[in-house]
């Protein structure tokens, strides 16, 4: 008697043999881009112009460009200390730290399905309006894709909380939560101010809609992203970094700022934004109801998206972490569809698929052009 065959078996195995393959891709892409442009710079301590040779020396870089050049301590002093490791560690840990994003989206979105892992991985390129500054150019890097992890992180803790208001606070949460919400709000300009707004939501949920007593661990974390965000945007270098800007007059300002969010919305985020609103649409179609959490990583999408208006400029990398959190909101998306569709493991494996022939095309592209910024 024959054994019958497990569709889902063979789908799953399709699609670790094409994760094998996108994660081989990958590595070559990060060894081919080597240490350039900022990197040379941030890999000598700011102060003395030396070569990096100690952790003392990113303390000192990270104090003078606090007060010289700008407030981003946290993501430069990490890009440091990767920098100090050599350009094959810094791939490697480059490759690390996409798993552990990937596996972070999982979580958010509730899905522990391999090809919802999978997937994740291959929308983080596909889906990316600047794959090579974001996640392969190092100080990028270290700027988008690592911070973005310690925020997801961040934000699991409340999302967490939403999702099961009755659930025990994780151990010792009071103490952790603090350097993790400093070191939050102290990525970036966009995210990491938003990543302290959606603490706020969270309370004001618990207090006012939920009527239950707000833990204390969620007002220290809300403190500490307060305190980090405020870091990040008032740091004295960013002010004599502004000096050396081109000023317009507050008209034209403006108007190039808006065109600048239009380009961002229509043209960086435009896949993003259309697979969200796609999902969604089936997702209600199904007779699923928007859950809080997901209402929650809608605004905070939203904020992190409207403070780039505060920026002079918004560098297409900027858009990674509103990617990200669109990606979280795909995958919950999909996963409610599950709920109420039984056809959806084939069609999610169709758009896993889909998505996988989109990075690949860009990661081949990008082997094949010169190294250049």
């Amino acid at each position: 008697m024959k054994k019958k065959i497990d569709k889902t078996q063979i789908s799953n195995g399709i699609i670790l043999i094409c994760f094998m393959v996108f994660v081989g891709l990958e590595f070559a892409l990060h060894r081919k881009v080597i240490f350039m442009m900022d990197d040379l710079w941030y890999a000598t301590n700011l102060s003395t112009g030396e070569p990096l040779s100690s952790i003392w020396d990113v303390f000192q870089s990270q104090a003078w460009h606090f007060m010289n050049w700008g407030g981003r301590s946290i993501s430069h002093g990490v890009l440091q200390l990767v920098l100090m490791s050599g350009e094959l560690c810094a791939d490697i840990l480059n490759m690390i730290v996409t798993f552990t994003l990937s596996y972070l989206i999982c979580e958010l979105a509730d899905t522990k399905k391999l090809v919802s892992f999978c997937t994740v991985f291959f929308l983080l390129i596909s889906l990316n309006g600047d794959v090579k500054l974001s996640m392969f150019w190092q100080a990028g890097s270290a700027n988008y894709l690592y911070c973005t992890n310690w925020i997801l992180l961040f934000v699991f803790v409340f999302i967490r909380q939403v999702k099961q208001p009755q659930a025990k606070a994780l151990k010792g949460i009071a103490f952790w939560i603090l350097p993790l919400g400093l070191i939050s709000g102290w990525s970036n300009e966009n995210m990491g101010p938003a990543s302290f707004v959606l603490t706020l939501m969270v309370i004001v949920y618990f207090a006012r809609f939920l009527k239950r007593k707000v833990p204390l661990w969620m007002w220290l974390g809300s403190a500490a992203a307060l305190c980090g965000s405020i870091l990040v945007v008032v740091a004295p270098g960013n002010f004599v970094r502004s000096a050396f800007a081109e000023e317009s007059p507050f008209a034209v300002a403006v108007y190039k700022r808006f065109l600048m969010m239009l380009e961002a919305g229509t043209d960086v985020l435009f896949p993003t934004v259309l697979f969200v609103l796609l999902f969604m649409l089936l997702y209600r179609k199904t007779g699923n109801k928007l859950q809080p959490f997901q209402i929650l990583l809608l605004i905070m999408a939203v904020l992190a998206y409207g403070a780039m208006f505060l920026s002079p400029t918004f560098p297409r990398r900027a858009a990674f972490g509103i990617m990200v959190l669109g990606i979280v909101l795909i995958l919950s998306f999909i996963r409610g569809i599950r709920e109420a569709d039984s056809g959806y493991d084939n069609w999610l494996f169709a758009f896993s698929i889909l998505m996988w022939l989109f990075g690949v095309h860009v990661l081949c592209m990008e082997l094949t052009v010169p190294i250049t910024a």
